[in-house]
């Protein structure tokens, strides 16, 4: 049986303005942890840290027992020019190393790290399932996601590595930038639309932080998704249903790549069937299973 904690610990996290971040502080916080929020810019009374000159300074806070770690570039923000993908990059590897640098220096290393990654790492796989013994893509993302998990890896300490997916919220992240279209009926399928979209509730995805947390034989990458993935034309029709409106214009893969160029094609092309084969192991229960649970709680303000 799996080992379970029980006793509420000090969280450090970065990231904590994001969007999982912004979920995931006040559910710690409603089931008893402490959280402590990483921040940029000294603070009183507050843990803050410098990515180039490699420092996290306490301030005074108590050391954590359990750091997560959300922060980085945005992926998405712009198109990949060399420049761009080097600070993509160096978002992610410097601000881990700092992080392992900082437990294995400690006096009282926490007891668990969990890192940001991403499903990306397996790649471009048409329909192929994978999951997390299933090998590393080619593409950038699938570089970059090997690097950072190596990297946090380092740390002597239970190590989880958070493979998400796109997580649904009407808050933030993808969902968000899609219903602007879909609500005035311009949404559309995506290129051919066969390209499969494994996705995750936002409720879900923190849930399956905490659970990870309680559960300490559960460490290396773990996928994040829900183990019902579907393909682009199923989202987008079924999105387009919920709020009322036609699902009509399609974009086209010729305008994808010319406009967006390789992030269009990994991101918004690309297709990665996953499953969250370690969590389904561990009994963890998915709150929304489909898709449509999914969009009914997350839209439930925005169709009112």
């Amino acid at each position: 049986m799996d080992n379970v904690i029980e006793s509420k610990k000090n969280v450090l996290i970065s990231g904590s303005s994001g969007l999982i971040g912004s979920a995931l502080v006040p559910l710690l916080r409603d089931k008893g942890y402490t959280v402590f929020l990483l921040k940029r810019q000294q603070q009183k009374d507050t843990p803050y840290w410098n990515i180039q000159q490699q420092k996290i300074d306490l301030n005074g806070c108590p050391e954590p027992d359990i750091i997560i770690h959300l922060a980085g570039e945005n992926i998405s923000n712009a198109r990949w020019t060399a420049k761009v993908k080097e600070k993509i990059t160096k978002s992610r590897i410097q601000s881990t190393q700092l992080m392992v640098d900082f437990i294995n220096q400690s006096n009282k290393p926490p007891a668990l790290f969990i890192c940001a990654s991403a499903i990306g790492f397996y790649g471009h796989q048409g329909t192929k399932v994978v999951n997390e013994d299933s090998p590393k893509g080619q593409d950038f993302v699938s570089h970059l996601a090997e690097k950072w998990e190596q990297v946090a890896q380092q740390a002597q300490t239970r190590v989880v590595n958070l493979r998400s997916g796109v997580v649904l919220s009407k808050n933030g992240g993808a969902l968000a930038k899609m219903l602007p279209a879909f609500k005035v009926g311009l949404g559309g399928r995506v290129g051919s639309g066969k390209q499969i979209m494994s996705w995750i509730d936002l409720d879900d995805q923190i849930n399956a932080i905490l659970f990870i947390i309680k559960h300490t034989t559960l460490s290396g990458p773990i996928n994040l998704v829900s183990p019902n993935a579907v393909d682009n034309k199923t989202f987008s029709n079924t999105l387009s249903q919920f709020l009322g409106r036609p699902c009509i214009l399609p974009m086209p893969a010729t305008l994808i790549k010319l406009m967006f160029g390789e992030m269009g094609k990994e991101l918004l092309l690309s297709s990665t069937h996953v499953e969250p084969t370690k969590l389904l192991q561990a009994g963890f229960k998915f709150e929304s299973l489909l898709l449509e649970e999914s969009l009914k709680k997350q839209l439930a303000v925005s169709t009112l």
